[in-house]
């Protein structure tokens, strides 16, 4: 698995000067974002899926890894390509030409420029899979979010409530 994807990699260097690369995922990353699950807090996983999950289920990986559905992208250190430490998810709606962002960074990462730098490569997916628009449910405490939305000039959210849906022009 550390050269899967390594060719078509997409580099990332972190407010700290850290390396990263992130890739698409492919069928050996499950128990590697597993891993990243469990060592996410739970409010960081709540954050992520509205619910504080300790892993994917069965089919939660199957929706999220058949590239019919989307894209899934996993970012790595770039010196250690077996260590998943953020997963990226841009899939899919029943709506042509709107995909849905979501972003899950393990704790010991975030704060450093890595969601920003993740949600902006994600944009760039969604164009190139012909999506106009991107969506994402967010938690209205989910401020780092919040922020990193903001940062591909999201409107204000188009609800009010826990669970704010942001739509970003592409």
């Amino acid at each position: 698995m550390p050269d899967a994807g390594l060719d078509t990699a997409h580099p990332i260097t972190l407010n700290d000067g850290t390396a990263t690369r992130t890739r698409e995922v492919t069928p050996a990353d499950l128990e590697p974002i597993q891993a990243l699950h469990r060592r996410c807090s739970p409010g960081s996983r709540a954050l992520r899926y509205h619910a504080g999950k300790p892993q994917l289920s069965p089919a939660g990986w199957r929706l999220l890894s058949d590239p019919g559905r989307g894209t899934t992208l996993v970012t790595t250190p770039a010196q250690r390509m077996d260590h998943i430490i953020a997963m990226t998810n841009v899939m899919r709606t029943d709506r042509q030409g709107v995909g849905e962002l979501a972003v899950l960074v393990e704790d010991a990462w975030q704060s450093k420029g890595l969601g920003t730098a993740l949600a902006a490569h994600a944009a760039e997916v969604a164009r190139r899979a012909g999506h106009h628009t991107l969506t994402a449910a967010v938690a209205a405490q989910n401020v780092p979010m919040l922020h990193v939305l903001e940062s591909l000039d999201a409107p204000p959210p188009r609800s009010v409530g826990p669970v704010l849906d942001i739509h970003v022009p592409l």
